[in-house]
C-alpha cells in the first residue's frame, strides 16, 4: 500500500522555489539537494517529477501559470508596472544571479525547457506590453518592442548584478526607460 502524500505537488514547488532562490552555492544542483527542503526523498521527487528536467518544467509551467494576462482593473498601469518588475526582477544576491544564468544555460539546452522559457517570455511580453500601452509614452511608438526591450534590459541588469558591474535595482532599470520613452 503507498503511503499517503502529505504535500501537495503544489506545496512541493513552492518549497523546493524558495531553496533554489535563496541558493548561495552558484553549481549544478540535484535532487539530493532540494529533497531536504521539499521534506520528501529524492526517491519521492522523481515519483512525483519524473526527474529533474520534469521538476524544472514543473516550476515553468507554475512560473508561467503566475504570470498576468491583463492588467488589473483600477490600478494605475505606472504603479502595477514597478509592482510586477520589483516582483519578478527584485534584486537577488550576486551569487543567485549566477546561479540564475546557470539554470538559463541549462534549460536552454533543453528544448522542453526552452519552449517553456519562450511561452513565459511570450507572456510576460504580451503583459508588459499592454501595461505600457496604456501608459501612452509619447515616445515608444511599439509597446510590444518596447516591451520586448524591457524584459532584455531588466535581464542584462541581473546579471550585470551578478558580475557585481554597477548593480541596480530593477525598478530603476524601468525608470530609466520610462524617461527615455516620456
Amino acid at each position: 500500500m503507498p503511503r499517503p502524500r502529505t504535500a501537495t505537488d503544489e506545496q512541493l514547488l513552492d518549497r523546493i522555489d524558495g531553496a533554489l532562490s535563496t541558493r548561495s552555492e552558484v553549481g549544478t544542483w540535484g535532487l539530493h539537494d532540494v529533497a531536504p527542503a521539499a521534506g520528501i526523498s529524492p526517491a519521492g521527487l522523481i515519483k512525483r517529477f519524473g526527474s529533474k528536467e520534469g521538476l524544472l518544467h514543473a516550476l515553468a509551467l507554475r512560473w508561467i501559470k503566475l504570470i498576468p494576462t491583463t492588467p488589473h482593473p483600477g490600478t494605475r498601469p505606472e504603479d502595477e508596472l514597478r509592482a510586477y518588475v520589483a516582483a519578478a526582477f527584485g534584486e537577488p544576491s550576486a551569487a543567485a544571479a549566477v546561479f540564475a544564468l546557470g539554470e538559463l544555460l541549462g534549460d536552454l539546452r533543453s528544448p522542453r525547457l526552452t519552449a517553456d522559457l519562450r511561452e513565459g517570455w511570450a507572456k510576460q511580453a504580451r503583459y508588459l506590453g499592454l501595461l505600457l500601452q496604456e501608459l501612452e509614452l509619447p515616445r515608444l511608438a511599439d509597446p510590444h518592442h518596447g516591451a520586448l526591450l524591457l524584459l532584455d534590459a531588466l535581464h542584462g541588469a541581473l546579471y550585470r548584478h551578478a558580475v557585481s558591474l554597477e548593480p541596480s535595482p530593477a525598478t530603476e532599470t524601468l525608470d530609466h526607460l520610462l524617461e527615455t520613452w516620456t
